[in-house]
């Protein structure tokens, strides 16, 4: 994990996290180390949010400090919504093959991403 142990995730956080579960879909991952999905496109899904993070669950490691672009549908389904941020932390869920990942997302991010938050608020029962 890369935060060090007297910085919690809570504690930088500028905005409220929203719980929210949605499939996502990543496009792109760089570091210095690799570069991959391209056509072969993974899928993970979405545990919380707010415009300037979000944590997702995925069935396969990423580098701390890696680029990754995603993408989520709008509630249409029609709409497709491009996020790109950096992995800040990785977290193996215990007794499970997967992984919980914080990404910081770009500041040209948070636009689509409020929007994308607002319309899951206004999906959910």
């Amino acid at each position: 994990m890369s935060i060090p142990p007297t910085t919690s995730p809570e504690n930088r956080r500028r905005a409220p996290r929203t719980p929210v579960r949605d499939t996502l879909f990543v496009q792109a991952i760089d570091s210095a180390q690799i570069t991959a999905i391209g056509a072969d496109l993974k899928t993970g899904n979405t545990v919380n949010a707010s415009a300037y993070g979000i944590q997702v669950e995925l069935d396969f490691e990423v580098l701390v400090d890696s680029d990754i672009m995603l993408w989520v549908k709008m509630g249409d389904h029609a709409t497709r919504l491009m996020i790109n941020g950096t992995v800040r932390w990785t977290s193996r869920q215990l007794g499970s093959e997967n992984f919980l990942v914080g990404i910081e997302l770009s500041e040209e991010s948070a636009p689509e991403m409020q929007r994308w938050l607002h319309d899951q608020q206004i999906l959910s029962p």
